[in-house]
């Protein structure tokens, strides 16, 4: 042991660990096989053990790794139980078990005041960073991380920190705001060396620079980072770096090498499609096929890239379900220990002053569980008809989308959110072709079937945040905040396409499907509804005028 002692050797273990886990690995192994474990007192075998479990979770091994959690007597170690739950937390997530991640979350979030250490704090705390970010909850985030780097005296860990912001920052702050706090943690990483912190935000710094069309900068950056990158062999950096270099070269008309990049991008693609690294290397694949006009290649990677971003949208909302009940179920258990708290202060002042009314006082108890219980009957169905009536108000009651007038108003709010913080917006709106023929020759339940075949197969590539509305009979509308033209281009192509491949054989009819699409954004028309939809409806026009089936912008 060369003069160490066994818990130095552990702590060097867990610095190695979260600079390169492949040598951790070998390292950890190499120790073991030097320990005499009987020897070990309870607080190494304690660290030793959590260790392995971290070195298991990185080889994928979930079910190991849990046993030796659960075997580790931590009673009197309040650190090695937070790091436990906290290890807990990101095998739940490797295992898309949110619910269970997120009631570990409440757990750790409670024992903020007691992680004083800096290094503790990040090795508690920085996946429930990670965690709050998946679910776009960046307000909790933030203050997550400000607690970090006023307990932090380290480079690295600050590094970390701010690295982890980033995100939110750039979906909440102003770009020029987000810049500053990249340039920040750029340069803060390069002094710490941590290299590979470092080239993953430049790489999602890329991919912003791509929604801000500016391509130029992405490619210095590509060609300034790429040696260090290749020296990696990370797959989720090298995708990364080629994708966004491959589509800044297409909108560069550098089409050759764009090929190229993007061919070599999919070719090494990591395993976890979630991986903002699989979603940009897809897009680009999508629009070099629609710019050399290879329609095959253009439907498998129009398909593929559906997929991802439906997976995507799927685990977000996983995550944000298992999120709303972890927070429910803890409020819940909060509110029930308050109670009990108070009810055994009660029963007791009452034993003590009371004890010869005790059948009067369970009568009273009686009345009033019996109140509560009606007035709880009459507030839920209060609270269920105004829901209901409210939906009624709002919604098509044919598609379940929003109707005329909700989606105005729901319009108008995101409008003015991009307007204040100077995003971009768009809009699409599009019809039907030949509708009032399905009508004319199947009737008019084939119609309705139709229209509900439509939004179904539309809302499949539709962000959370967009929204879609019927503002006729065969007339639809989508807003989509934070969204350039082409980016509303490429989706409302994505819905021709998918419109035109609608199986209507099982209605028993050789119905077919297709629609014009117009598509509008707040750079031609400005912040203004009304400008934006009747630039769209001018766009849809030409479509129709064109020949109906296909895209036009205005």
């Amino acid at each position: 042991m060369y003069g160490i002692t066994v818990t130095e050797n552990l702590k060097k273990l867990d610095e190695l660990r979260l600079k390169d886990p492949v040598q951790f690995s070998y390292a950890l192994q190499a120790l073991k096989a030097e320990l005499d474990t009987h020897n070990l007192t309870a607080t190494e075998q304690q660290y030793l053990d959590l260790l392995t479990a971290y070195d298991l979770t990185t080889r994928g091994d979930f079910k190991t790794a849990l046993e030796i959690l659960e075997s580790i007597d931590f009673k009197d170690n309040n650190l090695i139980t937070l790091r436990v739950i906290g290890l807990k937390v990101n095998i739940h997530i490797l295992s898309y078990h949110y619910l269970e991640a997120f009631l570990s979350v409440e757990q750790l979030l409670t024992a903020l005041p007691t992680l004083t250490n800096d290094l503790n704090y990040y090795q508690v705390i920085g996946q429930v960073i990670l965690l709050f970010n998946n679910i776009e909850r960046y307000d909790l985030t933030q203050q997550l991380i400000e607690r970090g780097l006023s307990l932090s005296k380290n480079e690295s860990l600050s590094c970390r920190l701010m690295a982890l912001g980033l995100q939110g920052t750039y979906h909440t702050a102003g770009f020029d705001t987000y810049l500053t706090k990249f340039n920040e943690a750029n340069t803060l990483c390069e002094q710490a060396a941590e290299s590979v912190f470092q080239l993953l935000i430049i790489r999602n710094h890329l991919f912003y620079l791509l929604e801000q069309q500016q391509y130029h900068t992405v490619l210095q950056l590509y060609h300034q980072h790429l040696p260090k990158v290749q020296e990696t062999r990370y797959p989720i950096l090298s995708a990364g770096f080629n994708a966004a270099a491959a589509e800044a070269l297409l909108h560069s008309d550098q089409l050759e090498q764009a090929v190229t990049l993007a061919a070599e991008a999919e070719r090494i693609l990591p395993t976890d499609r979630n991986d903002p690294a699989v979603l940009a290397t897809y897009r680009v694949l999508y629009l070099l096929a629609k710019q050399q006009g290879d329609f095959q290649q253009l439907l498998q990677y129009a398909d593929k890239l559906r997929q991802t971003e439906v997976a995507i949208a799927e685990e977000k909302a996983s995550q944000q379900l298992a999120y709303q009940m972890a927070s429910s179920e803890a409020q819940l258990q909060a509110r029930h220990i308050a109670l009990l708290d108070k009810d055994n202060e009660l029963l007791s002042l009452e034993r003590n002053l009371y004890q010869q009314q005790a059948k009067n006082r369970n009568l009273m108890l009686y009345l009033l569980i019996s109140l509560t219980l009606m007035l709880a009957v009459l507030a839920y169905r209060g609270i269920k008809g105004s829901r209901r009536f409210r939906h009624m108000a709002e919604y098509d009651q044919l598609t379940g989308i929003s109707n005329r007038y909700h989606f105005n108003q729901q319009a108008r709010l995101a409008i003015s959110y991009c307007q204040k913080k100077q995003k971009p917006l768009a809009a699409i709106l599009f019809d039907l072709d030949y509708f009032k023929s399905i009508n004319d020759k199947f009737g008019h339940a084939a119609g309705d079937w139709a229209l509900q075949q439509v939004v179904q197969t539309c809302r499949h590539f539709m962000r959370n945040s967009d929204i879609f509305g019927r503002i006729g009979g065969e007339e639809f509308a989508i807003v989509l905040p934070d969204c350039v033209l082409s980016k509303a281009e490429m989706l409302a192509e994505i819905c021709r396409e998918a419109l035109a491949t609608i199986n209507t054989e099982q209605y028993d009819h050789q119905i077919t499907i297709t629609a014009s699409f117009g598509v509008s954004d707040v750079s031609q028309s400005g912040y203004d509804l009304t400008e934006l939809l009747a630039d769209a409806d001018k766009a849809l026009y030409q479509a129709k005028r064109k020949g109906r089936n296909q895209v036009y912008s205005s």
